[in-house]
């Protein structure tokens, strides 16, 4: 017991001198001059005082960013620390009242240091059990602002140091402290430091500052406090791991009670004020920090928008640079997103394919502003979540709609959606919209592709057979051509076999054969270049056409992958008279100051001449019509409108993608996984029923006339240029000379003329496929899209022989 008592009154004694050491350093480093101090011991304190920094750096203070939608909606906060930056007027009277009175009553009185309340705070330390504060809140706002800069420069040691709260580090920190409270006090208002303190103070619950603080647990801004609101925040900042009330209510209510009888006993307010305060309960209105994607109200186009950003060199050289000022910057980023567009095509989708339907079938949609590029909106029918459902389309965090770089899946097979291209081509070629075809007839062909070939004895199909028209590698340009010897092309259901048919119907009706032959004669390569310059290119990334799962000329048939919003931005390109815009979430930028941070976005590019879009529109209204394949997407009101069906082999994947001159959009049904074990046939699925096989047809083009009559409806009705005389019906040019060239360049050399062809075998002298002369024949004048009859030489008769043609 004596020991004991000894030892606090040595402490007190050490307390003391500690106390006298402080004040003389203190009062003598700013106050006195060097040469007024008595002796040496004084001079070295005063040098000591002297040397310690004073001025504290007040680097700008890491706050939440805020991402909205075009209109001015929250989308997210990505932040390091959920702060957000107020000034002091836009704080609750109240809150800065009860601040002041729990930590620091003669705030407004000390010039940065309470001797009155650090010599209380030294010795009931020395001489008791319990530790007491002697900070002033302009010592607690300065530690504050130094840990805050140890923890954003990673330095463990200096954070240690600032924590220090015994011994002679403890009087060293304490000290250190008291310099820079003294100096901050000399050069800002009390004003201002309350204003710093109230901003970068933390409220526990991951919340730092006292607007984060007052939306995370009161749904309210800081100006909008009320008392009881005010002393329960004030209340945590002294212990926040157990006074937060969402985690400790108890603790939390018994310190704000505390919070008001000081503000009370202070006359801040009045006693009936007091009364009322002190018997309300803690009314919370949680609202969770949007920080993750995963909270927000649209996910998918979180994560597309965070991605984009980070690969996107205004907010910095590097990847690292830019998620620093993403997440620390306090920057205001405006998108594109239509919020309202968003959720209709969240909730169609889901209508159109429920999740954990038994078919494993799932759905998306991209919806794109031609003329600009931008991304208004996209969905999904699955919900968001970062750990995938089982089932792989029930929930997940993978985003359908955009491209494995953004987040997105490897993209979908396309189908006959790519049919598009190869009539930009064919028109910039000078084939004619009123062009017709003339197709090889069609053979029978069972499932390994086997048919009835005259020059192989003893082939033939086996079992069940289709029709088909057989293609060969020499058929298609050199370098996008097939891998096989044979290609056999089918229409669906066997359909559309004609020898001879225009090119409204072969659009129509999205006949394959016809579409194989157009590619034939105005250039697979030529279409894949196509493809590049409209912005197709696979999910993956690479250039539409060349992945390594492609087999050309396949890909004009859709057999690559893309995205839904690669599809709908490749397609505004014809809505806009093709200009291409890439696509575009953001449009501004401003930093925390309101500075607008410069994007330099890629500008939009001419790549179709205006005659050759508005012909490639008038021909896909073909599809958009009652005859056409397309003829459940005839949108309401008789709004002109183009686009395209899409299935890929066994209907895993089915499409529609279309546009009118203010919307182009792209949807998706199929499976994004395994597909359905049984045939997609005679189903029901949601509130749809499919009648016969699943075809982009059946559902998808449902799908997007829904989703297009909502978006546009009270829209003015908008027709599309109408192409010009050449476009429509071709011009007259010169039928080239290919006398002596082989059938496969004769058609290449014609084709590209914009003449169709039709080949015809004459024994001749002249070598096997030798093209012995034209009808009409050379330098004779006819328009583009006419056919061109080529003779050839099927060999087999010399110069003895008797001609029995």
């Amino acid at each position: 017991m004596r020991a004991t008592t000894l030892a606090r009154v040595t402490s007190l004694l050490g307390a003391f001198l500690a106390i006298s050491l402080l004040m003389g350093l203190i009062g003598a480093g700013l106050l006195l001059p060097v040469i007024g101090a008595g002796g040496t011991a004084a001079r070295e304190g005063v040098g000591m005082f002297e040397e310690l920094p004073g001025d504290l750096e007040q680097n700008p203070l890491a706050q939440q960013s805020r991402i909205q939608t075009a209109n001015g909606n929250l989308i997210a906060t990505p932040a390091q620390e959920n702060r957000i930056l107020v000034g002091l007027d836009e704080i609750s009277p109240f809150m800065k009242q009860a601040q002041v009175a729990i930590e620091d009553e003669r705030f407004y009185d000390h010039g940065g240091m309470d001797v009155r309340a650090l010599t209380r705070a030294l010795v009931s330390n020395a001489t008791s059990e319990s530790t007491q504060g002697g900070s002033t809140l302009t010592q607690q706002y300065v530690k504050l602002r130094l840990e805050q800069e140890a923890l954003q420069e990673e330095d463990s040691e200096a954070l240690n140091s600032l924590r220090a709260r015994s011994g002679i580090e403890g009087y060293v920190r304490k000290l250190r402290e008291l310099k820079y409270a003294v100096t901050l006090e000399q050069r800002l208002t009390k004003d201002e430091i309350l204003e710093g303190y109230l901003n970068l103070a933390y409220y526990g619950d991951r919340v730092f500052g006292v607007e984060a603080a007052a939306r995370h647990y009161f749904g309210v801004n800081a100006i909008d406090l009320n008392l009881p609101e005010a002393a329960t925040l004030a209340g945590i900042v002294r212990a926040p791991s157990i006074t937060d009330p969402i985690n400790d209510p108890e603790n939390s209510l018994a310190r704000r009670n505390v919070v008001l009888d000081k503000m009370y006993q202070q006359g801040m307010i009045t006693e009936s004020e007091w009364t009322k305060a002190r018997e309300s309960e803690i009314k919370l209105n949680v609202t969770d920090s949007q920080r993750s994607c995963m909270n927000s109200a649209h996910p998918y186009f979180c994560d597309y928008v965070t991605e984009w950003l980070l690969q996107h060199d205004a907010l910095g050289e590097t990847r690292e640079e830019r998620e620093t000022l993403l997440t620390t910057g306090g920057l205001t980023i405006t998108t594109t997103l239509e919020p309202a567009m968003s959720d209709l095509i969240n909730k169609r989708t889901k209508e159109y394919a429920p999740p954990g339907n038994e078919y494993k079938l799932a759905s998306a949609g991209a919806m794109v502003e031609p003329g600009t590029g931008h991304v208004l909106a996209f969905g999904q029918s699955s919900d968001y979540n970062i750990e995938e459902s089982q089932d792989r389309f029930s929930e997940t965090s993978v985003n359908w709609s955009v491209d494995s770089r953004y987040g997105g899946s490897e993209g979908f097979q396309i189908g006959s959606v790519a049919k598009a291209f190869t009539l930009v081509t064919a028109l910039e070629t000078g084939v004619p919209i009123e062009a017709a075809l003339t197709l090889r007839k069609a053979v029978q062909v069972d499932d390994e592709g086997n048919w009835r070939d005259p020059n192989k004895p003893g082939s033939h199909p086996e079992g069940d057979t289709q029709p088909a028209v057989i293609f060969t590698p020499e058929d298609f340009q050199e370098g996008c051509s097939i891998g096989s010897p044979e290609w056999a092309v089918r229409n669906a259901e066997g359909a559309n076999h004609e020898t001879s048919v225009t090119l409204r119907k072969a659009t129509m009706s999205s006949i394959n054969t016809a579409f194989a032959t157009l590619a034939s004669q105005v250039g697979t390569c030529n279409i894949r270049d196509t493809m590049t310059e409209m912005g197709l290119h696979a999910a993956s990334g690479e250039a539409y056409g060349a992945g390594p799962a492609s087999v050309a000329p396949t890909f004009v048939l859709g057999a690559d992958n893309a995205s839904p919003l690669t599809v709908a931005t490749s397609y505004a390109t014809i809505a806009s008279g093709g200009l291409y815009c890439p696509p575009v979430p953001v449009t501004k930028i401003t930093d925390s100051s309101g500075k607008e941070i410069p994007l330099n976005l890629p500008g939009c590019e001419q790549v179709i001449d205006p005659d050759v879009a508005a012909g490639t529109a008038e021909l896909m209204q073909e599809v958009v019509s009652l005859p056409g394949s397309g003829f459940r997407a005839v949108l309401a009101d008789d709004r002109p409108a183009g686009g395209k069906t899409g299935t890929a082999d066994e209907s895993k994947h089915t499409w529609f993608a279309g546009y009118t001159p203010q919307l182009s959009t792209a949807v998706w049904i199929g499976s994004p996984g395994a597909k359905y074990d049984g045939d997609l046939k005679d189903f029901t699925l949601g509130e749809h029923t499919i009648d016969g096989w699943f075809y982009g047809s059946k559902l998808a083009a449902v799908l997007w006339k829904d989703i297009m009559d909502s978006a546009l409806e009270g829209e003015p009705v908008e027709d599309f240029d109408e192409p010009s005389n050449e476009i429509t019906y071709g011009k007259d040019r010169p039928v080239p000379d290919v006398e002596g060239q082989s059938l496969e360049d004769a058609i290449r050399t014609l084709g590209s003329e914009g003449f169709l062809t039709e080949d015809h075998e004459r024994r001749s002298s002249q070598p096997e496929g030798t093209v012995l002369y034209t009808s009409p024949s050379e330098g004779t004048m006819m328009k583009a899209g006419k056919t061109v009859h080529i003779y050839v030489s099927s060999g087999g008769w010399s110069s003895s022989s008797d001609d029995d043609d």
